[in-house]
């Protein structure tokens, strides 16, 4: 997935890190959003982020799919070093949905890829040629 700011995220498949094909890659003020594609077959998938260098004293990562609100992780009193080490950089790994219960417990759903379900293109009812161009 893209690199930012010298933060690499990607998705690692449940069967290895494998890289998906990325669609539609848009670049904004610290952020990026890219499409993937579904895999072929059902499995389950986790989000990595991590750091090369120092990129600051904080740093919060927060996981939207289909633009609803999944999950965040988030890291304080991180050190400038002359060599970088766990103090400087960071690695979030999050695997799933996280929901907060009315009693303040959370629950916590893994992510999965599952089959795209394409159905066949048949007539369209109620339209006109006007929208069919």
């Amino acid at each position: 997935m893209p690199t930012l700011k010298d933060l690499h995220c990607f998705i690692e498949l449940s069967n290895g890190k494998i890289q998906l094909r990325e669609f539609g890659t848009t670049y904004g003020d610290g952020h990026v959003e890219t499409f993937v594609a579904v895999p072929e077959k059902p499995q389950s998938f986790a989000i990595r982020l991590s750091s090369s260098r120092f990129i600051a004293p904080g740093l919060a990562m927060y996981v939207f799919i289909d633009g609803v609100y999944q999950c965040n992780r988030n890291r304080q009193n991180l050190k400038l070093r002359k060599s970088p080490d766990r103090k400087s950089l960071v690695d979030f790994v999050v695997r799933q949905k996280e929901e907060r219960q009315d009693d303040g417990t959370m629950i916590a759903r893994d992510w999965n890829f599952e089959k795209l379900d394409v159905g066949k293109l048949r007539t369209i009812p109620y339209t006109t040629s006007a929208y069919t161009m």
